[in-house]
């Protein structure tokens, strides 16, 4: 048990996974999960933008890869940090760096992303990143395609965020309701943080829509 492989032991043993991490490195993996985490995210990013209508498929992808890896740094160390200091008010007992790896381990499952966004990629081409169901009739193979690969990325947020928890609960040592209880403060600060930036900068754009050196289009 004690040289289990903790890409596979996180997906069962939580708990006992990031204990051994973080008492060894808590930064271990952490440029890897960040690449993992970040691919996903920024074709997540990429498709809402509809930047299929800029450049194709395998621009995004290499675009993608590229901003992977930073993207998952950033995510990883802003929303950890956010967790980590409300977490102090309830007297947590996790660094800021055990509490990083807590999230950064509970997005192994998203591996199993990858597969499925080259899959919708190959079915799709570079009309996935456009607002393609909008303007086209999908037949039947590709509408049980999408409800299918639908199914399983559900499957692996709810699985992602049970690792998540317990990790986080294991760090804290925290009960499981107080580690819930954790996540949803963390999540509204943040949430009104990044509701107010966003309306600042909607704001700021707004003022300066007449320059000639900035011209602002949605897509």
């Amino acid at each position: 048990m004690e040289h289990q492989n903790p890409w596979l032991s996180i997906w069962t043993k939580p708990r006992m996974t990031i204990r051994k991490i973080v008492a060894e490195n808590p930064d271990r993996s952490l440029w890897w999960l960040a690449g993992i985490y970040g691919f996903c995210s920024m074709l997540n990013l990429f498709q809402s933008m509809t930047f299929g209508n800029l450049m194709g498929s395998i621009g995004i992808l290499i675009l993608a890869i590229i901003l992977a890896p930073f993207y998952g740094f950033i995510s990883f160390s802003v929303w950890s940090w956010f967790v980590f200091q409300t977490g102090k008010w309830f007297k947590g007992q996790g660094t800021f760096k055990s509490v990083r790896a807590s999230y950064a381990w509970s997005c192994v499952p998203i591996l199993i992303n990858i597969p499925l966004w080259l899959l919708m990629v190959i079915l799709f081409g570079h009309q996935l990143f456009t607002n393609f169901p909008d303007a086209h009739t999908l037949p039947n193979t590709q509408i049980f395609a999408l409800f299918a690969i639908l199914i399983a990325k559900i499957v692996v947020a709810i699985w992602s965020l049970v690792i998540f928890l317990n990790a986080l609960a294991e760090v804290q040592q925290f009960s499981m309701v107080k580690t819930i209880f954790n996540v949803i403060v963390a999540g509204l600060i943040l949430g009104v943080i990044f509701f107010i930036l966003w309306s600042l900068l909607l704001y700021a754009l707004g003022g300066v829509a007449t320059s000639p050196f900035l011209i602002w289009k949605p897509i």
